[in-house]
């Protein structure tokens, strides 16, 4: 009986000694949004695709901002997490403002739509055309593995029909992913 308390000790012993040697598994880094020098045409390219579909780019080249804009704001980031209700079970990580407030290039050039691409100091000059305004990439902080860039498609900055473009790692490229219309 003694031989076999002994040798549950020492089972013990070396269980314990080997759960202490084992290391814990590495977290996962966190994803960080595009940092891209310009925004790629191909974002353009599904975003005209969709206004297309939805029967506002009809052929006639539509008014860019040629650069991001710091156009999140808490109602479109309440769309984003209605949008995102029901389909993710995550915890909300925080937007980073730094991160939609960039300002990025658009390469408007060589992508199959039509684009009248102006600087942002211009929009006055525009106020009476449908003009197309993007933030700069995020991580979406309802659906973490997966970044988007908000869109706001308005005329003379009324009645703006705002949008997500999902963007989705793959191979170490982000792809677009589906392309949501934001009730606010």
């Amino acid at each position: 009986m003694k031989v076999a308390g002994y040798g549950l000790r020492v089972a013990i012993a070396v269980v314990l000694l080997l759960a202490a040697c084992v290391t814990p598994p590495q977290p996962k880094p966190q994803l960080t949004a595009p940092d891209w020098p310009s925004v790629p045409p191909g974002i353009l390219d599904a975003f005209c695709a969709r206004l297309q579909m939805d029967a506002i780019s009809t052929g006639s080249p539509l008014a860019l901002v040629s650069t991001t804009r710091p156009i999140a704001n808490p109602q479109s980031l309440n769309a984003l997490a209605q949008l995102s209700r029901g389909r993710v079970k995550t915890n909300r990580v925080p937007m980073s403002t730094e991160e939609m407030n960039r300002s990025i290039p658009i390469v408007s050039e060589g992508g199959t739509c039509q684009w009248q691409a102006f600087a942002a100091s211009q929009l006055d000059a525009h106020r009476d055309e449908m003009v197309v305004e993007l933030s700069a990439p995020a991580i979406n902080p309802f659906e973490p593995k997966t970044g988007g860039m908000f869109a706001r498609v308005s005329v003379g900055g009324q009645g703006a029909s705002w949008y997500w473009i999902t963007l989705v790692p793959r191979g170490g490229r982000w792809v677009v992913g589906p392309i949501f219309v934001l009730v606010q």
